[in-house]
């Protein structure tokens, strides 16, 4: 069996179509057909229904599809090892962060870089928190940092600090909306819940506090559209941590809720075994979030 084998597979299998899995591949269709029936032949299976025009796993490839998935996923962390060794003591680091940052991961990567000198840092950044802890358990990820997560008994949660959340509203509302429940009338502009279950469930029980249910508004996808658009036209309000929330327009107000909402941002990594270039980011991290920001 041969890794490009189960490449190939794992590419037709995803995309329904050998077709399309040799344009993905850029190889030509007979091979990527061949290379397939060599693999069933090995195996002693049938992976593809064939009798469509599109190429359907049978009940044997569906049972077969996730090995082949953790076959390749251990062979991309055999070659990232390969990496680490050549790189000596530096070490490769694949860190998930967050839009939003900014400063606070330029100071953790300046200090873990401080203890790892020449070490690569692969950054993926995303919003959605159950990718990043999927990507963390699956090891694809060394460590990630998190708003609002969930515990989980093979991940390390690392509080770090806590960010008020304030309210960004239409101008004409600044007055009153710092009591939370003057905003029941104006739908909430906020991320889907899938995108951070937790954050999105912490901001409803907010609201609850206050004594309403929020009106669904717009997803908010890019904080600055929303708060430029509907907000700034006086069609729903939204939430920002207090360091991001800023906007070039006069329309929109940020105001502090009377009874402040706290947004938890944690470092998870493995509770087993973590890699040792991510022991090191945790020591930076926590460095960091325990020096006092500068006014």
């Amino acid at each position: 069996m041969e890794i490009r084998q189960l490449s190939y597979f794992v590419t037709v299998a995803e995309l329904g179509h050998f077709g399309r899995a040799a344009e993905r591949l850029h190889i030509v269709q007979s091979a990527v057909s061949k290379q397939i029936a060599s693999l069933e032949r090995e195996l002693g299976l049938t992976l593809f229904d064939r009798s469509h025009r599109q190429a359907r796993l049978t009940p044997e490839g569906e049972a077969f599809l996730p090995h082949a998935r953790r076959a390749l996923r251990e062979m991309d962390r055999a070659a990232e090892a390969a990496a680490d060794l050549a790189a000596g003591t530096a070490g490769v680091l694949r860190l998930g962060s967050s839009p939003g940052l900014g400063k606070r991961l330029e100071d953790i990567l300046t200090e873990f870089r401080a203890r790892r000198p020449g070490a690569l840092v692969r950054l993926t950044t995303t919003r959605s928190a159950p990718d990043k802890l999927a990507a963390v358990l699956a090891g694809d990820l060394d460590a990630s940092f998190v708003s609002a997560p969930p515990e989980h008994p093979r991940l390390a949660v690392h509080h770090l600090w806590d960010d008020p959340l304030l309210l960004a509203v239409p101008a004409e509302r600044a007055s009153t909306a710092d009591d939370l429940v003057s905003l029941a009338s104006l739908p909430l502009a906020r991320p889907a819940r899938d995108e951070n279950p937790e954050a999105f469930d912490l901001v409803t029980a907010a609201c609850k506090a206050a004594g309403f249910m929020p009106r669904p508004g717009p997803t908010v996808v890019n904080a600055q559209d929303v708060l430029l658009g509907p907000v700034a036209a006086g069609h729903c309000w939204t939430l920002l941590p207090a360091h991001i929330a800023r906007t070039g327009s006069d329309a929109v107000a940020f105001v502090p809720p009377r009874r402040p909402i706290l947004l938890p941002t944690a470092l998870v990594l493995l509770r087993a075994a973590p890699r040792s270039t991510a022991v090191d980011l945790l020591s930076a991290t926590l460095k960091v979030a325990r020096t006092p920001t500068r006014p």
